[in-house]
């Protein structure tokens, strides 16, 4: 339960946190990487353009280069905070009422598919 929980607070602590304000435009990987249900690698970047901090979910592609899922300023952040919880709230009580549908890596792929990109 812990597990699944600290990867998505990472995400959130990272989404909240300041990377200072600078001018012109820096990106600072963050420590976030991992394997989602469709077997992508993901992972974050802290971007700042004009003294703006945002956050960048991405994807490694074959080749080494990555592909941008997602552009989070703090609002964005903050919405995405909400639906985590509340996905995660969700789980946990279908876990402790006994109705846990855990599926292993394989299972998950067959049911949600690989990734298109790939």
């Amino acid at each position: 339960m812990a597990r699944g929980g600290a990867k998505s607070d990472n995400l959130l602590v990272m989404a909240n946190n300041s990377a200072g304000k600078t001018t012109g435009n820096t990106t600072d990987k963050t420590d976030l990487k991992f394997i989602d249900v469709q077997r992508r690698e993901v992972f974050t970047e802290l971007v700042t353009k004009d003294g703006v901090d945002t956050l960048a979910v991405e994807k490694t592609i074959p080749g080494g280069s990555s592909k941008r899922l997602l552009l989070l300023n703090k609002f964005d952040a903050q919405q995405l905070k909400k639906e985590l919880e509340n996905y995660l709230h969700t789980i946990y009580s279908k876990e402790l009422s006994g109705m846990d549908a855990t599926l292993s890596p394989a299972d998950m792929v067959e049911l949600f598919g690989e990734d298109e990109d790939e």
